[in-house]
């Protein structure tokens, strides 16, 4: 769905390309990340479409899912930034500018492509209110879960230096949870609680296997660290 937007869409062409060129702050939030919750994005909207209400995703709708996705991270803030609770705003504004000057069109998507950009994060706790919304936020907490989200989250954690894990108590059995010091908390802190903050029909069942996929990393960890 993605190749064929851009095709069709000279605007959301430009925002891709303008995206692409935006220098990642890590490795686990470059391109290819924001391109798979394009991808993500566009086909959840499709089958929620359908389920919610019954018609089939215009190419109007796909292409206001994958616009709010590509912009979802167009402003970089480093995950431990005194600014990271802002950035889905700040995104949200540079959105807003990049299509009011593109003359997007229909122009009452906009305010609704922006609204998903600002809902979309999980540090904000803003909960979504319209189906592209949903599909956004479904979208990019998808990425933070199964392998990939593994990947993501251990390329995260040596951007920030952390640690992997704390090796006096990696399972924080005597000390309180700090991802910002230890990766490994950042599975408890945050990634294993997602699954039960999915929006959609569409996103749930993926995020459940993908959600177990990590737990069973985590007991292949905790085995291997309790015989060494």
């Amino acid at each position: 769905m993605l190749e064929a937007a851009l095709q069709r869409n000279p605007k959301l062409k430009t925002i891709y390309d303008r995206v692409k060129d935006i220098p990642p702050v890590d490795a686990g939030h470059d391109f290819s990340h924001t391109v798979r919750v394009a991808k993500l994005a566009a086909k959840i909207v499709s089958e929620e479409a359908f389920r919610q209400e019954r018609i089939q995703a215009s190419d109007a709708m796909i292409d206001g899912a994958i616009a709010s996705a590509l912009m979802h991270d167009c402003v970089p803030v480093p995950k431990n930034s005194p600014l990271r609770k802002e950035s889905a705003r700040l995104c949200s504004e540079k959105a807003q500018e990049w299509l009011w000057e593109l003359q997007w069109e229909p122009v009452e998507q906009i305010q609704e492509i922006t609204g998903a950009d600002l809902d979309h994060s999980y540090s904000g706790g803003r909960v979504p209110t319209t189906l592209l919304g949903q599909a956004l936020q479904d979208a990019d907490r998808l990425e933070a879960l199964g392998a990939l989200g593994l990947y993501r989250t251990i390329a995260t954690g040596v951007s920030m230096g952390t640690t992997l894990f704390d090796v006096m108590d990696p399972w924080a059995e005597h000390r309180s949870l700090d991802d910002k010091r230890f990766t490994i908390d950042h599975f408890f802190t945050k990634l294993l609680k997602l699954p039960e903050t999915f929006r959609t029909k569409a996103a749930q069942e993926e995020a459940k296997s993908r959600a177990n996929y990590l737990q069973g990393f985590l007991d292949q960890l905790r085995h291997e660290i309790q015989i060494n």
